[in-house]
C-alpha cells in the first residue's frame, strides 16, 4: 500500500515543498506545450475552432482515472491515502458559473494565466492581477459570503453511490462518454476551424485500447479491503464508521478552549507530535504521547474519561483514535483541524483574520487570548 503524503500528514514536509515545485514546473510546461499558454487556442473552445483545450482535458481526466483504478483494484493505493474535496453544492455552483463567466470574458483560468505571463502574455499577466483582487475582495467580504461558502454542504460523495453502480462500472460509463466526446471535438473543429491532424485510425485504435481496459476492470476481482467490506462489517466497525460519517467523532477547538479553562477534569488533552515538537509549543494541559504508547499510557481512562487526541493536521490523530476505539475506548475524539485549527480559529488576533468576528466572538478571542498568552 503506498503511504502518501497526504496519509502521513507531511504535505508540509521539505519533501512534500521539492515534489510541489517539480510537478508544478512539469504542469506548467505540459500546459505551454499542449498550447495553453494562448488565449486564442484556450477561447477557441467557445467558437468550437480549437478543441485543444477539452481534448487534452479529457485525456487527462480519463488516465488519471484508469490508473487509480487499477491501483486501488490491485491495492496499491487506497481511497483513504488521496485527499477528496467535499461536495458544496451552493458554492460550487455558484463558483462554477463566475469562474465559467470569467474564462468566457478573460480567456484564462487561474493555471493557464499563470502559464501565459511565464511566456510574456501581459493579458495573463493583467488576468492573474484581477485574480488577486477578486482574492482580497473576498476576505474583506467573507463575513457577508460565509453562509454561501458553506452551503448544500454533502461531504464527500462519490457519484458511483449515488447511482447505486460499482466504481469499475462508473468508470467503464465515463471512458466510452470521454472517447465520445474527443470524436465530437474531432468533427467540431473539421466542421468549424482547422482540422488537427489527428487521423481516424488513431483515435479508433486509442479509443478501442481505453474501453477495452475499463473492461478488463470490470472483470478484475475487488482487492482485499473492498471484499472485506462488501463481506459484511463487524457491528463495531459500523458504529465507527456511522460516528465518523456524523461528524461525532471531533471536538471543535473554541470547545476545547472553553473545557480547558473550566479546568474539566474529566478531560484528557494528548499531544502525538514529536517530543521536540510538543517542546516547541503545545495546547495548555495537554500530555505528549508516542503512538506506540498510546494505548499502555491511555489505559486508566479507558472508560470514565474524554480523551481528545490532536497533532498538526488530522490524519495521525484520526487513524491513532480509530485504533483506540477498536480496542474498547468509548470516549475518544479528534480535534477539528488538529493544532493549526486550534491557533488559527482561537488564537489567532481579531485584526488578522480576514472575516468579521461579531462581539460575542471578539470577547470569547479575547479571552482565549489572555489565558493561553504563554503558550502563544
Amino acid at each position: 500500500m503506498i503511504n502518501t503524503l497526504f496519509l502521513q500528514d507531511t504535505l508540509n514536509s521539505p519533501l512534500g515543498f521539492v515534489l510541489s515545485l517539480v510537478l508544478g514546473l512539469c504542469f506548467g510546461g505540459i500546459l505551454e506545450r499542449a498550447g495553453f499558454s494562448s488565449s486564442r487556442k484556450l477561447a477557441g473552445v467557445f467558437y468550437f475552432r480549437d478543441m485543444t483545450v477539452i481534448k487534452v482535458m479529457l485525456t487527462a481526466v480519463v488516465t488519471c482515472m484508469l490508473g487509480l483504478a487499477f491501483l486501488a483494484k490491485a491495492g496499491v493505493v487506497s481511497q483513504q491515502n488521496i485527499y477528496h474535496l467535499p461536495t458544496i453544492y451552493g458554492a460550487q455552483i455558484i463558483g462554477g458559473l463566475l469562474f465559467g463567466a470569467g474564462f468566457v470574458i478573460g480567456g484564462w483560468c487561474p493555471g493557464t494565466a499563470a502559464a501565459g505571463m511565464a511566456c510574456g502574455k501581459a493579458d495573463a499577466a493583467l488576468f492573474l492581477v484581477g485574480g488577486i483582487l477578486g482574492s482580497v475582495f473576498y476576505n474583506e467580504l467573507y463575513f457577508l459570503i460565509k453562509p454561501l461558502s458553506n452551503a448544500g454542504n454533502q461531504g464527500v460523495l462519490y457519484i458511483y453511490d449515488t447511482l447505486g453502480i460499482s466504481a469499475s462500472a462508473f468508470t467503464t460509463i465515463l471512458i466510452i462518454i470521454g472517447v465520445s466526446c474527443f470524436a465530437l471535438c474531432e468533427y467540431l473543429e473539421n466542421q468549424f476551424g482547422k482540422p488537427s491532424g489527428i487521423t481516424n485510425t488513431f483515435i479508433l485504435g486509442f479509443s478501442s485500447t481505453l474501453v477495452a481496459l475499463a473492461i478488463i476492470l470490470i472483470a478484475l476481482p475487488e482487492d482485499i479491503e473492498q471484499q472485506r467490506t462488501a463481506s459484511g462489517l463487524p457491528d463495531s466497525e459500523k458504529q465507527l464508521l456511522a460516528m465518523i460519517a456524523e461528524a461525532k467523532d471531533h471536538i471543535e477547538p473554541e470547545e476545547l478552549a472553553d473545557r480547558i479553562m473550566a479546568e474539566d477534569t474529566s478531560l484528557i488533552l494528548v499531544d502525538l507530535r514529536p517530543p521536540a515538537e510538543f517542546n516547541t509549543f503545545h495546547i495548555r494541559k495537554a500530555r505528549n504521547i508516542e503512538l506506540q504508547n498510546l494505548a499502555e499510557e491511555l489505559d486508566p481512562y479507558k472508560s470514565d474519561h474524554v480523551i481528545v487526541l490532536y497533532s498538526n493536521g488530522m490524519t495521525h490523530a484520526a487513524q491513532a483514535r480509530d485504533s483506540l476505539a477498536r480496542s474498547g475506548y468509548s470516549s475518544v475524539y479528534i480535534l477539528t483541524d488538529g493544532l493549526e485549527g486550534f491557533r488559527e480559529r482561537c488564537l489567532k488576533p481579531i485584526s488578522l483574520r480576514p472575516y468579521y468576528c461579531t462581539p460575542e466572538e471578539r470577547e470569547s478571542i479575547n479571552t482565549w487570548r489572555a489565558y493561553y498568552a504563554s503558550d502563544i
